[in-house]
């Protein structure tokens, strides 16, 4: 009868332990530690890439690494966030260039817009503007007028419940004042590093001011939808179009924008507007574009 050798436990475990976790050779490792100490997220993905693919029986220490540091930075961002005051953690971009709109108004003018954003810990804050604008032969031929006011409250990284509080003026779309106010839920049905999608959905408010038809106070639906493209470092896609919908008049609007980054602060950017009104006022068109060429400078 052949006796078979006897391993203590201890030892098969080390055994075992040392076949599933090989360790790096040491000038990886320090080229691993190196990248996340001082690297991007975009450097630590392909220095980590590239050890894995020289250095296979070392690929579950780099991915251990990689989480770890991943984790320690969402824990430090969320302490950042919670401790933030109120005027604290603002950014923001503006962009001035040139418009052509068609519709109710065919024109060449100038755009201008201010954007500012802050991320907390639950809450999401926004304000938009935008102006458009142009005279013609000592007339204004052009004078369209956008300010919005978008807080979000997040539950999650993916359930949120937004607000929405917009004034508008297109004396040239027919309404000299329209006052919108909205809320709802949201929802992330992307949550990529390199894509987001989000949709929402709520009741709205709406009081329009016509030039030639009386005051306009209505409920309507409000339906959105929030994509962006990161197409490479420097260059981004987005889509944000929304439709505003009640018994005698629906509103559908898309904005598409190309952004290709100059240098740190300075990008250059094409947009492409639609709007649309199922029921204008009378001698007015149900559709309006504004195509805009754009530089924006980010803080």
């Amino acid at each position: 009868m052949t006796r078979v050798p006897f391993l203590p436990l201890a030892g098969i475990l080390a055994l075992t332990a040392g076949t599933a976790h090989a360790q790096m050779a040491p000038q990886y490792r320090a080229l691993l530690d190196k990248t996340i100490e001082s690297g991007s997220d975009a450097e630590i993905d392909t220095v980590a890439k590239f050890l894995k693919k020289t250095d296979p029986a070392g690929a579950g220490e780099v991915d251990a690494a990689v989480d770890a540091h991943r984790a320690r930075t969402a824990e430090a961002q969320k302490e950042r966030l919670a401790q933030m005051a109120m005027f604290q953690g603002w950014k923001g971009e503006g962009q001035f260039g040139a418009s052509q709109s068609s519709g109710n108004a065919d024109t060449v003018g100038l755009s201008a817009g201010l954007a500012l954003k802050r991320e907390g810990l639950h809450w999401r804050l926004g304000l938009r503007s935008q102006v458009d604008y142009q005279r013609t032969n000592g007339q204004t031929s052009r004078n369209q007028l956008l300010l919005a006011f978008e807080p979000d409250y997040r539950f999650n990284e993916r359930l949120f419940l937004f607000g929405l509080t917009q004034y508008e003026r297109d004396r040239f779309a027919g309404f000299s004042a329209r006052t919108a106010v909205s809320g709802g839920i949201g929802y992330r049905l992307i949550a990529d590093p390199k894509f987001t999608l989000d949709v929402k959905a709520g009741p709205a408010w709406r009081k329009t001011h016509y030039v030639s038809q009386p005051l306009e106070n209505v409920v309507t639906g409000l339906g959105a939808v929030n994509a962006k493209w990161k197409l490479s470092r420097a260059v981004s896609l987005t889509e944000d179009a929304s439709a505003l919908s009640g018994a005698q008049n629906t509103n559908v609007t898309s904005l598409t924008s190309l952004s290709a980054r100059l240098n740190g602060a300075l990008s250059a950017r094409t947009s492409y507007q639609v709007t649309y009104n199922s029921n204008p006022p009378d001698t007015y068109k149900t559709l309006d574009t504004i195509t805009r060429f754009t530089l924006v400078y980010g803080f």
